[in-house]
């Protein structure tokens, strides 16, 4: 079996440097989450990356939105062991 403690090392740094990745937050609209899945709180919003480097969805225009809705979407969350 994989020893994972090396990977989760570099994720846990990740997390510490960059709070928010496409992946780890969720918009209040655009068809993502409502809520936070790990608190329940509904004081979030969406930052993602599609033309290079990341910024808040909702002062994307049309067409960058619809890129997004197009996109394969996971559900990946990073916590605590």
């Amino acid at each position: 079996m994989e020893d994972i403690q090396p990977k989760k090392k570099i994720s846990d740094k990740i997390a510490e440097e960059k709070p928010a990745a496409k992946e780890l937050t969720h918009s209040t609209s655009h068809h993502h989450e409502p809520a936070c899945p790990h608190c329940g709180s509904t004081n979030v919003y969406g930052i993602s990356r599609v033309v290079g480097y990341y910024s808040v969805i909702d002062n994307w225009n049309k067409s960058k939105q619809a890129e997004l809705k197009r996109r394969q979407k996971g559900n990946y969350w990073h916590a605590d062991e």
